[in-house]
């Protein structure tokens, strides 16, 4: 999991000059305490909240996340949430597979299995069957 976590903070630092390098560190720095809070787990909040749980701008996070992870946030935070389920189908097999999805923050299980397929190529059944 920590890899993953690196690999969701690429660093490009070429990115434009219309981002603040402060600003882009303190956002980073404010994404990784995010992240290990498992607030991306929270469903159903705005883009706005979460820029305010940031202490940023949703402009500014739009921007951050086009212009320096070169990824839009919502594919972003679904990542997060389907490595999170991986983790949690395996640790948890006594759980069902839709508890496991509204646990990482998905508002229904069809959109659990269509994400969770689409990133790892397998349903939850079958990655947690297959291990």
């Amino acid at each position: 999991m920590i890899s993953f976590l690196k690999s969701l903070f690429r660093k490009n630092d070429n990115h434009r000059p219309d981002l603040d390098k402060a600003e882009v560190r303190r956002l980073e720095k404010a994404l990784h305490k995010w992240v290990e809070e498992r607030r991306y787990r929270e469903c159903c909040i705005s883009r706005e909240e979460i820029a305010a749980q940031l202490n940023t701008s949703r402009s500014f996070l739009n921007r951050y996340f086009t212009q320096i992870l070169k990824e839009d946030f919502n594919t972003w935070r679904t990542r997060l949430r389907v490595e999170d389920a991986k983790k949690v189908l395996i640790d948890n097999r006594e759980l069902p597979i839709n508890i496991v999805g509204e646990m990482v923050g998905f508002s229904d299980r069809s959109n659990f299995h269509r994400q969770f397929t689409r990133i790892v190529g397998c349903s939850p059944k079958q990655w947690r069957d297959g291990l």
